[in-house]
């Protein structure tokens, strides 16, 4: 199988262990950090709120998916030269850039959060920092 491949299955991994200590914090004393945000609506249809939240774990994989598979093909490339602290910690950031620049404003939370908090950008990059060391971390028990 493809290394790009692998780098996906491995942004699917790590969003998979975040998605899982999001939903646990909760029970060991965690405060929920992103309120909910107005009904969803997607193309005139109303959505519940387990169906939101549905779509927006959906999402997150997905997003996970293609954020391994653009730097395992940005690796092949040559553009970023490997898996190593200081790349990864480029891609933190330029991930920080990009999910609160544009996904989070899609999901009505302004952008980099603000609608939330003055801090939620600061969490936003600590999330992607966690991502990152996850990602590393599984793809380096994969044969890439």
């Amino acid at each position: 199988m493809s290394p790009i491949i692998y780098a996906g299955a491995a942004g699917i991994a790590a969003a998979g262990i975040m998605l899982f200590l999001s939903h646990v914090a909760p029970f060991a004393g965690a405060g929920r950090v992103v309120k909910d945000t107005d009904t969803m609506r997607l193309f005139g249809r109303q959505y519940s709120r387990r169906e939101a939240h549905v779509a927006g774990i959906l999402v997150h994989i997905a997003a996970s998916f293609c954020f391994g598979v653009l730097y395992a093909w940005s690796v092949s490339l040559g553009i970023v030269s490997g898996y190593g602290f200081w790349p990864l910690s480029a891609y933190a950031l330029l991930l920080t850039i990009v999910v609160g620049g544009v996904l989070m404003p899609l999901e009505g939370h302004g952008l980099f959060g603000r609608k939330e908090d003055p801090w939620f950008a600061f969490d936003l990059l600590l999330a992607n920092i966690g991502w990152v060391i996850l990602f590393a971390l599984i793809i380096r028990l994969l044969p890439v």
